[in-house]
């Protein structure tokens, strides 16, 4: 519930902007060595960026032509799959629930909705989740595992899906143990078999794999994985994209035009800089909007050469915008032509 009068808090998609700072993961994580800093503070950051190294592997659903990918940094124990998890907001959910848990899951969902993704991830927290009624097929083994649905999988993180070896997961044998799901062992300890089992081994109960430790076998199944089309080497960061805009008045607006036809098109430069409307009229939209939706008379527009009718972006940009990079304009403050020379910048930056 909301913190002022209790109402209920709900998941609603919404079209946002964002800045792909994915796309330059891997730089930054290079160039903390090139800065300055107290070694525990480049830790958190390289923690925060969270790059892994493994697989993705496809598993295709049961009776349909549907499949989903999962990420793992451990393909060595595919053979220990169990059971499969979707995020409950993964595209693939309704089109494969099946008439008998259509309800379960549908309840199940409602709750989902008024959770935060604190709330679910919480390692500490009871696990939740509902069969689906589908089923996968482990791509090396050909063996049908079920497909379940779990809060704690979350459709913004990695694929939106996990593979689930209970045998040898902390998360996965309590999921199992609380819905008597089934746990195979494929890694022993010291030539025992112990489940569950975290550490490192040889392999059993693993096919191809069989005796093989761990960084061996991994390099085995990525091979078979892509020699047969059904996965390959994968590197993934826990950094995501940048939520880069806000459902509110106050801030940079965003020069975008989004015409009738579903086109868009950046505001003319002749028509730059962009300004908000003075207004008194900054009540909630109530559509989810910002209070920009409410004043027509700046919200809409008519393309003079054609006639074409649209209407501005009314998400604005978030404070980031202008405490990140104001200070850069100080370097060539009367450029008309360009937010500062280049030239400019090379001598004077960085600070």
């Amino acid at each position: 519930t909301s913190e002022r009068g209790g109402y209920p808090v709900v998941r609603k998609p919404m079209r946002q902007w964002m800045l792909k700072i994915t796309a330059y993961a891997e730089r930054l994580l290079n160039d903390l060595d090139e800065l300055d800093w107290p070694e525990s503070i480049k830790d958190m950051q390289r923690n925060w960026i969270g790059k892994s190294v493994g697989a993705e592997i496809d598993f295709k659903i049961e009776g349909t032509d549907e499949s989903f990918t999962v990420f793992t940094t451990r393909a060595d124990t595919v053979f220990g799959v169990s059971y499969c998890v979707l995020a409950p907001e993964h595209k693939l959910v309704e089109k494969i629930v099946t008439e008998s848990q259509k309800a379960a899951v549908d309840e199940y969902l409602d709750i989902v909705k008024r959770k935060s993704d604190l709330e679910r991830t919480d390692l500490n927290k009871d696990k939740t989740g509902v069969f689906t009624g589908a089923y996968a097929i482990n791509p090396v083994n050909e063996e049908k595992v079920e497909i379940w649905i779990a809060d704690y999988v979350l459709a913004s993180y990695g694929t939106g899906a996990v593979m689930a070896v209970p045998a040898h997961d902390e998360r996965d044998f309590e999921f199992a143990t609380k819905f008597n799901l089934a746990i195979t062992p494929v890694i022993e300890d010291n030539g025992e078999v112990v489940v569950p089992f975290y550490g490192d081994g040889l392999h059993i109960n693993s096919g191809f794999i069989n005796g093989l430790n761990n960084e061996d076998a991994i390099a085995k199944v990525i091979e078979f994985l892509e020699e047969n089309n059904v996965g390959r080497s994968k590197v993934t960061y826990k950094l995501r994209d940048w939520l880069f805009s806000r459902q509110r008045y106050w801030g940079e607006p965003i020069p975008i035009i989004h015409w009738e036809d579903g086109t868009m098109t950046t505001v003319p430069d002749s028509e730059l800089p962009l300004l908000l409307p003075e207004t008194d009229n900054i009540k909630p939209s109530g559509t989810g909007e910002s209070p920009l939706a409410n004043i027509e008379e700046w919200l809409n527009v008519v393309d003079p050469e054609t006639g074409k009718k649209g209407k501005r972006e009314t998400n604005t940009m978030p404070q980031w915008a202008g405490s990140c990079w104001y200070y850069l304009r100080y370097i060539d403050p009367h450029n008309d032509e360009m937010f500062a020379d280049p030239e400019k910048l090379k001598y004077w930056l960085p600070v």
